[in-house]
């Protein structure tokens, strides 16, 4: 069976698979993005502004973690923020 008989059969159309598709694909995401912030706000018990704050301040001290960390928590606010 081809495809267009089943979209027939179901009384769907090309254009509304796709958009249904595109919305989970975006609830999807946007449900990672925010659980990803979610546990960096629990991990540093403190917002995304924050914590950019208390890495600006240790400009002379060095903690990888801590960088990648916020850099991976920009992303993911960055991300989260575009989803919406």
């Amino acid at each position: 069976m081809q495809i267009a008989e089943i979209l027939e059969k179901t009384g769907q159309t090309e254009t509304m698979v796709l958009r249904e598709h595109a919305i989970l694909t975006i609830l999807t995401k946007l449900s990672r993005y925010e659980s990803e912030c979610a546990l960096f706000e629990k991990k540093y018990g403190a917002s995304l502004e924050s914590f950019r704050n208390q890495i600006e301040q240790k400009m002379n001290s060095e903690c990888f973690l801590e960088e990648d960390d916020f850099l991976d928590w920009e992303y993911a606010d960055s991300a989260r923020n575009w989803c919406t």
